[in-house]
């Protein structure tokens, strides 16, 4: 590795390196696309928006994540990535919104489960979620939206993304996530996404298959020797020609508001809305990404009525 620190800090990194944000590499001759991303800030807000249990943290904090690192493609200020997981596991499934500018809201349908361990210390994330699907919508501001699912192969979401990377996008990746939690709270989460790009050489491919099923170190054990994302992956990619390109701060932030509800309540309809506004009390309405409640007098609802 290069012994010069500056060597690993992106183009426009946080010069806090306790900050969330996600970056990009070109390695082997520009062959190989790579990211990689700090995310234990908004994972920790997922927590403390939502309340999960330590699988349903270590389950959501993977997933929007892997959200992100997918999301990365997006370009348009208006474009958006949704995805999904609809599982028959004990959490029942996730959701998380995306957009271009790195931000990134979702929940998880159970936010409380009784935790179950697949080795010392080692949630079982895939035990929690179980067989079920995953969706990805692309709304990049065209006619139709792009939508491709496939059935989950393990639910332990990295593996997951990685299966639908391959074969919904046809696109030879490998993607590696993790969230640590201590004391209650995310004290490390991360990961990283490795793909080959077209015309890669069969050298290449042979290289980052080696790389991957070399027994590679978890993300958050990394993360907790104290290597940023640019560290990360030159550690992994173990080319020393790394060209590390630019870097975004990632975020977990929500949209909603109070004239979005004021929306959707517009869309029940006139007789809906006349029912509501009876009720002297009102009404509370609460986003399902950040649990933020938004109280509606009966005045105010009767002044939506059409």
């Amino acid at each position: 590795m290069n012994a010069n620190a500056n060597f690993y800090r992106a183009p426009g990194a946080p010069a806090q390196p306790d900050t969330d944000y996600l970056i990009h590499a070109t390695c082997y001759g520009g062959e190989v696309r790579a990211l990689a991303i700090r995310s234990t800030d908004l994972c920790q807000a997922a927590l403390e928006a939502h309340d999960t249990s330590p699988v349903a943290t270590a389950a959501l904090g993977r997933f929007l994540t892997g959200s992100l690192l997918l999301a990365d493609t997006l370009k348009g200020k208006d474009d958006t990535q949704t995805t999904q997981i609809r599982c028959e596991g004990p959490l029942s499934g996730m959701t998380a919104v995306c957009d271009a500018a790195g931000n990134v809201r979702g929940y998880v349908n159970v936010p409380v489960v009784e935790n179950t361990y697949r080795g010392p210390g080692k949630l079982d994330v895939g035990a929690a979620i179980g067989k079920g699907i995953l969706t990805v919508i692309r709304d990049l501001g065209l006619k139709e939206p792009y939508v491709g699912s496939v059935e989950l192969i393990s639910g332990e979401i990295a593996e997951d993304f990685t299966y639908y990377l391959a074969t919904s996008e046809q696109t030879p990746s490998v993607m590696a996530l993790g969230v640590l939690m201590e004391g209650g709270r995310v004290t490390h989460a991360g990961g990283l996404l490795v793909q080959v790009l077209p015309g890669a050489t069969e050298e290449t491919l042979e290289r980052l298959e080696k790389r991957a099923g070399g027994g590679f170190p978890d993300i958050t054990f990394l993360m907790k020797e104290g290597m940023n994302p640019e560290k990360i992956l030159d550690l992994f990619l173990g080319d020393p020609d790394i060209i590390y390109l630019e870097s975004k701060a990632v975020r977990f932030r929500c949209t909603c508001s109070r004239e979005r509800m004021e929306k959707n309540l517009i869309t029940l309809g006139a007789h809906e809305l006349q029912s509501l506004a009876d009720d002297p009390s009102g009404i509370d309405l609460e986003c399902h990404f950040c649990r933020k409640t938004y109280h509606f007098e009966p005045e105010e609802i009767r002044g939506l009525i059409l």
